[in-house]
């Protein structure tokens, strides 16, 4: 028997780790958490991140808006694709092997979203989509953590995420708590 798979996605700072965290904590059973953020962190930063750009890994494409904010663009070559392609196969084998996942997705691009639909293999699949308006990405973006990109909400925030969704949450106004809470209203009872 396979796993079942929630699949959180949303533009940088739209709260979906914060939201993953929370439904771990919501069900009796485990659930992995697995992000963009974990396979990208496999690169050696000479691959992701790096002023060496464009490369074969993962950079960043920082520009300025006329209006003077940063909109940084995530872009990636050969070797970015190859993980791309491995993170799908890796948690379709996570789900084969009995395991529940939380896939947490950013779409840093157009070819995302319509891939994880075609290949993701579970015994269910509940899609959720997390948003939030520019304003508000844009503010939790300046106080979070240092050493992010400034800009990232912005530069991903037209990314067509696609319109099939078994939910669609609004975060502006929300705790993770609560967000999760609709997530698992969605799902309804599990045996």
């Amino acid at each position: 028997m396979g796993g079942h798979a929630i699949v959180v996605v949303g533009v940088s700072s739209v709260g979906k780790t914060s939201v993953v965290q929370q439904l771990q904590l919501a069900f009796q059973e485990p659930f992995l958490h697995v992000g963009i953020d974990h396979f990208f962190s496999m690169f050696p930063y000479e691959w992701r991140d790096h002023p060496r750009q464009p490369g074969p890994g993962f950079w960043v494409e920082v520009t300025q808006d006329p209006d003077g904010s940063p909109r940084a663009r995530i872009k990636y070559g050969e070797a970015g694709q190859r993980l791309l392609i491995g993170m799908r196969a890796a948690v379709n084998a996570l789900l084969e092997a009995g395991n529940n996942v939380i896939l947490d997705e950013m779409p840093i691009d157009n070819s995302i979203m319509p891939a994880w639909r075609q290949e993701l293999s579970a015994d269910s699949i509940l899609w959720v989509r997390l948003t939030a308006s520019l304003a508000v990405l844009e503010e939790r973006e300046r106080g979070r953590a240092k050493g992010r990109v400034l800009g990232n909400a912005r530069g991903h925030f037209d990314v067509d995420p696609g319109s099939e969704w078994g939910l669609v949450v609004e975060t502006e106004h929300l705790t993770p708590h609560e967000v999760a809470a609709h997530i698992v209203g969605a799902l309804g009872p599990r045996n």
